[in-house]
């Protein structure tokens, strides 16, 4: 049969991540970087009264969810677009700034979305590389990356999947390099970082930011996301978003998480300050090779990284074993409460 297929996309392989059957798996899910806790009941009874009113007829209403968003973020409504996740924030940015053939920036490893999307457009990627031994962020490769035939540059902070954070004056000055293309920068795990980038958007009007409610508040499974960015900028992609992208159920559930913040401070909280700390003292104690992380994920390295991975599943762990070229062989793990973390460490104080 005919390939109808473009060329381009025939070269592809479809983004498959392990996902199938974890929902069913009897155990600690530390593979997806997902909050590893529920946001709670709140959210539940939100959704329950939405669904009571039995409208699912009528199409999405947005309302005042930017204003929403934009008062937690600390920046005007007109600067916020949401997203079904920020997977199709990704999207509308390749789709919308640039072309087939146009030069494109992702430092590597970084998150498989920015390779597909940009890959699905047909653009030309430079990729420069994180450090290969601490998986430092390649600014001055990056700045010297950029020329006039730049169209976008991507900044995953921190990168997914090493955890890598990049400082704001470091933002800026690739901003500064690249006035005539586009800065994105991911901000998926900000709410963990407490990293952002958002001051620099009255500075650089080539800023744009993605930020998710997959994460931190934990909503992965309604996907929703927002993306902030200048008025002229979101004018552009709001003409290649689809009017009613963005279901009702997860309007609800993030306004309803907008509302119950300390819900979300109390978590990142445990996560970052105590369970954070515990596991780096244990790697540290037991001479375990780890990449620095801002975020709620650790890269580690162990002698026999796939032995460990098989048994922390058959101990009732998930986690994800890495193939990138540069960090072939290592172990990404999600933390999670003080509670879990000790299973875990307990885990591998076995396995060692």
């Amino acid at each position: 049969m005919k390939n109808y297929a473009n060329k381009n996309i025939q070269a592809m392989q479809p983004y498959q991540p392990p996902i199938e059957g974890r929902r069913s798996f009897d155990g600690l899910l530390l593979d997806f970087n997902e909050r590893t806790t529920p946001f709670g009941n709140v959210i539940v009874e939100a959704i329950k009264k939405f669904a009571n009113n039995n409208k699912f007829q009528i199409y999405p209403e947005y309302g005042d969810i930017t204003k929403d968003i934009a008062e937690y973020v600390n920046i005007k409504p007109e600067n916020i677009m949401i997203t079904n996740g920020s997977d199709q924030g990704i999207d509308l940015i390749f789709r919308t700034f640039t072309k087939k053939d146009e030069e494109v920036i992702i430092p590597s490893p970084s998150f498989a979305m920015f390779y597909q999307c940009s890959r699905v457009i047909d653009n030309k990627i430079i990729m420069p590389k994180y450090g290969s031994n601490d998986m430092s962020f390649p600014l001055d490769d990056v700045l010297n990356s950029i020329t006039e035939k730049t169209k976008l540059v991507v900044i995953c902070n921190p990168n997914n999947p090493t955890g890598t954070l990049i400082s704001v004056a470091d933002i800026e000055k690739i901003c500064k390099k690249a006035k005539d293309a586009i800065v994105y920068v991911d901000e998926a795990y900000a709410e963990f970082s407490g990293v952002t980038a958002v001051p620099l958007l009255d500075k650089y009007p080539n800023l744009i930011i993605t930020r998710t409610f997959s994460k931190a508040f934990g909503l992965v499974a309604l996907r929703i996301g927002y993306v902030i960015a200048r008025p002229e900028l979101i004018k552009e992609m709001l003409k290649v978003r689809g009017p009613y992208d963005i279901n009702m159920v997860s309007l609800c559930a993030a306004k309803t998480a907008l509302q119950n913040l300390d819900n979300l401070d109390n978590y990142v909280d445990e996560v970052m300050e105590k369970s954070k700390p515990m596991l780096e003292k244990f790697l540290d104690d037991v001479d375990i090779r780890y990449y620095e992380s801002g975020s709620n994920f650790i890269l580690i390295k162990p002698k026999d990284s796939k032995k460990i991975y098989e048994k922390l599943i058959q101990n009732g762990i998930q986690t994800r074993l890495r193939k990138d070229e540069s960090i072939n062989g290592a172990v990404r793990i999600t933390i999670g409460t003080i509670k879990q973390t000790k299973q875990l460490i307990n885990t591998l104080k076995t396995l060692l």
